[in-house]
């Protein structure tokens, strides 16, 4: 993602966005020590074995999203053969979308996707120091 980099005046009305850099690139900057290295390597592994946990919850529950998904493709293909049929049909699907919208779950995905990125990062400046090391 590029900052959008304007020349000359700046036009009228023009808002700059702010470009957001996540907390563990000033935490985490690059190596310098061995005692470094191992800090970094723990706080890895301690985070890491929440990010499996977390994953395999979201996972599941996104199999099961899809798995609902077809369903709901499936329940609206078939015309409701009573209203009664057609309130139940419309009762699942809100209940579907109110699952995958439940906040509990969004935050779940979102802390995932940041610890992801957090490990990708924290992998990147081990091995960035352990190249270093050997030249």
């Amino acid at each position: 993602m590029e900052p959008e980099i304007l020349r000359g005046h700046i036009p009228a009305g023009h808002i700059p966005k702010p470009v957001v850099i996540a907390d563990y690139v000033a935490k985490y900057p690059s190596i310098h020590s061995d005692e470094e290295r191992e800090k970094y390597r723990a706080v890895f592994n301690d985070q890491y074995a929440e990010y499996k946990e977390l994953h395999a919850e979201v996972q599941a529950a996104a199999a099961r999203f899809d798995e609902m998904d077809e369903m709901m493709r499936s329940l609206q293909a078939s015309a409701p053969s009573n209203h009664q049929e057609q309130e139940r049909i419309n009762g699942i699907l809100l209940e579907y979308q109110r699952k995958k919208t439940d906040p509990t779950f969004l935050e779940k995905c979102d802390r995932c996707e940041y610890l992801k990125n957090k490990l990708a990062h924290i992998k990147k400046k081990i091995s960035e120091y352990n190249q270093a090391m050997e030249h």
